[in-house]
């Protein structure tokens, strides 16, 4: 089995496990990094690793603790697997880089966690992603104008964190429909 099918797997326990996040938001982030990666020429094995693993550690909190350092905790949790995983040093460093950097409290090193960084937060400007969040936040039992305006909160954070052109782009049109969907 491949590393990234071993990654997905964990990353299909751990959202059972944290009941957060929904694995569909997952499964958008995917999509879009397969697309880059073949767009970029990139690492996909790398690329769709690290989006698995970004989220092993995380709370359906919002912005609690856990939520805020997940990246951080994330990469620390996904090492050992890395390691046990047979990954080599030179790939480990680019996923747990990919995983740290995701927010951008870390700089991105590679092209790999540009694209893993920008896969991640695309998957919150698009209409699908942002009703994906609105129900789960109703899951959550939040009220739905304040389920509304986090949606809208959360695609205004993500867009902001996008930084190739065409993700840029993309996500300026997609963000005027999810306006025009919630007003």
């Amino acid at each position: 089995m491949d590393i990234v099918e071993k990654a997905r797997e964990l990353m299909y326990e751990q959202t059972q496990k944290n009941k957060a996040p929904a694995w569909r938001l997952t499964e958008l982030a995917i999509e879009k990094g397969k697309e880059l990666a073949e767009k970029y020429n990139e690492d996909s094995r790398l690329i769709l690793t690290s989006l698995y693993l970004a989220h092993t550690v995380f709370d359906r909190i919002w912005a609690g603790e856990i939520q805020k350092a997940h990246p951080m905790l994330s990469a620390e949790f996904s090492k050992p697997y890395l390691e046990k995983w047979g990954v080599s040093t030179e790939e480990q460093q680019i996923i747990l880089n990919s995983i740290q950097a995701h927010h951008n409290h870390v700089e991105t090193k590679t092209k790999i966690a540009e694209i893993v960084k920008n896969a991640e937060c695309f998957k919150f400007v698009t209409v699908e992603g942002s009703l994906i969040w609105l129900h789960e936040l109703g899951i959550r039992q939040i009220d739905y104008l304040e389920a509304k305006d986090k949606v809208i909160k959360k695609m205004e954070q993500k867009r902001s964190l996008l930084t190739l052109e065409d993700c840029i782009k993309e996500a300026e049109i997609n963000c005027k429909e999810i306006i025009k969907l919630f007003s």
